[in-house]
């Protein structure tokens, strides 16, 4: 039965509301995972093409066993599901997150998935995992890494880049107010002093002056999730703004300036990498990936550093302000 998921805010809690800069690496590996058993159909046109790519990574044997662990604990269709697999801490980074995951206490385990138990019937395995068996745990742990790095890895920068547009969207609605952020939140209704949006069940979420973060999600599409526990840290993670006809005119637009291999370069340098690596991830041979690499940093768009015996590479605070400024004016009306 669908419901309603309200958040109520008190004068205190309009202090404490943080913006992630970027995808939680965690919520992100179940939420990619439910992209996979998702009826296409159901999903934008950006994650159709990367349920295309990826249903090739998930066939891999490592892959597919992290996969189905996974979706024992926090199926797509589950009105609920455990906590501890998306720990606060994963905000500083994937293997913080697993860290605190692989520490899950006992009392904790037990708790989340007796209640994961009130809302589905659980394979017979969960009953150890319940009982606090570690190596259990450590399972639990390595498939979310498995995941992360064989499904979501290789497309981690357009993710990463995704999030960034969208914060930067936020923040640029905040110069009206954190009312005005609110009411940009494209799955909410903002009424003063409740944001709600659509939800499997009825879910009332009271801050009581803790604050929120809310969290974009590449992944997540249809509507928010939230962290079910109320003596959680309260978290919402929520679909991340993305225009589809924008993003296709804004790679067009930087084809045009730059040509379109080196553009593709450019954007793939969204989060550092080494030569080998853009190639790798652009499917172009690293020679020409170099010659790309040099005009870009002759032109001051690029930097390049040693890292031992590597050289990584990133964009500059010009590289991201060319990004930017295409990326505003092919937003702008009358523009092409």
């Amino acid at each position: 039965m669908a419901g309603m998921l309200r958040i109520h805010f008190t004068p205190a809690d309009f202090l404490r509301v943080r913006f992630a800069r970027s995808p939680d690496p965690m919520w992100e590996a179940v939420l990619g995972l439910h992209v996979l058993t998702t009826s296409v159909d159901r999903l934008p046109a950006r994650l159709r093409l990367w349920r295309n790519r990826a249903r090739g990574r998930a066939r891999q044997p490592d892959v597919r066993g992290a996969f189905r662990l996974l979706h024992d604990l926090a199926p797509s269709d589950a009105s609920y599901w455990p906590d501890f697999l998306t720990p606060a801490e994963s905000e500083e980074g994937l293997a913080a997150g697993l860290r605190v995951l692989r520490e899950t206490s006992r009392a904790r385990l037990e708790r989340e998935m007796r209640e994961a138990s009130r809302h589905r019937p659980l394979p017979a395995w969960t009953r150890r995992l319940a009982a606090g068996d570690r190596t259990l745990l450590d399972d639990v742990a390595a498939a979310v890494g498995t995941v992360h790095g064989g499904l979501l890895a290789p497309d981690w920068s357009e993710v990463e880049a995704a999030g960034a547009a969208d914060r930067a969207h936020r923040m640029e609605a905040l110069e009206e107010g954190l009312g005005a952020v609110f009411a940009s939140f494209t799955p909410f209704v903002w009424r003063e002093p409740v944001l709600s949006a659509a939800y499997p069940q009825d879910v009332t979420l009271r801050l009581r002056g803790r604050g929120l973060r809310l969290v974009p999600s590449f992944f997540c599409h249809t509507r928010p999730v939230a962290i079910a526990d109320p003596g959680l840290p309260p978290v919402v993670v929520y679909p991340l703004r993305l225009d589809e006809s924008h993003a296709v005119h804004e790679n067009a637009a930087l084809a045009r300036l730059l040509g379109a291999n080196r553009a593709r370069v450019l954007t793939a340098l969204a989060t550092t990498r080494t030569t080998g690596g853009v190639a790798m991830r652009l499917a172009l041979p690293a020679s020409s990936v170099s010659g790309h690499l040099t005009v870009l940093r002759n032109a001051g768009l690029v930097a390049s550093e040693r890292a031992g015996m590597y050289v990584t590479h990133r964009l500059t605070p010009r590289g991201r302000h060319l990004l930017g400024h295409l990326q505003e004016d092919v937003g702008r009306p009358g523009r092409r």
